[in-house]
């Protein structure tokens, strides 16, 4: 027993700390990060659960964090991110979770030269995508191509080839007509084409004053002397049954 007239003194008790599971330090329990929805004691301190946050979001591409605990899946909410993240990775997981979500809207788009997006409203109509940061246009439908001046139509038209096929046939197919309403003078030395519309085989030209047949081309000026046999052995003027 203490002597009579002995005051006592009470033992002051220290806060319950618990040692963090992954760097040993020991903390105060009241400061190892605690999440809503774990049952388990908070075992992580902040430093730790800091690092590990970063580490599960970048591993998960920004997407998702689970519970430090052993074996807890619980995940971290928005704002126990912001919590226990560092400035820096909350800012990048905020900006991606807010990306994602204009992502998910069908109106939305990604510009193809910067990291700008918009709502494109105007859909396939509206082909046109113009970028409000960087003014880059594409089209929304051929994705990384801008035929300025064509519709969508025209520029399939163009790129699968069919457009130059087309063309070259209706080249060949104008050559061929001109080859059949136009001939070259056969007079000496002359370079002229003479096109023949209408009217008889006997063709003068109009600049060096040629005459010649306009089936087999002979002079004109052999057919006075010899006749219709002038004409070459092919050429119905030849028999005599074209006058």
């Amino acid at each position: 027993m203490l002597p009579q007239g002995t005051k006592t003194q009470h033992c002051t008790i220290s806060p319950q700390s618990r040692d963090c599971v992954v760097c040993g330090d020991n903390h105060l329990i009241k400061d190892l990060p605690s999440l809503a929805g774990c049952t388990h004691q908070p075992e992580t301190c902040a430093s730790c659960c800091a690092a590990w946050v970063a580490a599960q979001l970048q591993g998960s591409s920004w997407r998702e964090v689970n519970c430090p605990g052993d074996k807890c899946k619980i995940q971290l909410s928005y704002h126990e991110i912001k919590q226990y993240a560092t400035t820096e990775i909350f800012q990048q997981y905020d900006r991606f979770i807010a990306w994602a979500a204009f992502s998910d809207d069908p109106n939305f788009q990604w510009c193809q030269a910067c990291d700008f997006g918009q709502i494109h409203l105007t859909g396939i109509e509206g082909n046109i995508f113009t970028c409000g940061g960087c003014g880059h246009k594409v089209c929304i439908i051929h994705e990384n191509t801008w035929h300025e001046g064509e519709t969508c139509e025209e520029f399939e038209y163009r790129s699968s080839g069919r457009k130059e096929r087309d063309q070259k046939a209706q080249e060949e197919a104008s050559l061929q007509a001109i080859g059949k309403l136009s001939k070259k003078c056969p007079g000496p030395n002359c370079i002229y084409n003479i096109e023949k519309n209408d009217g008889c085989d006997h063709m003068t030209c109009s600049k060096c004053l040629h005459e010649f047949c306009w089936i087999c081309l002979c002079d004109y000026k052999v057919v006075r002397v010899r006749g219709n046999s002038a004409h070459s052995a092919n050429c119905n003027y030849h028999t005599g049954r074209l006058v």
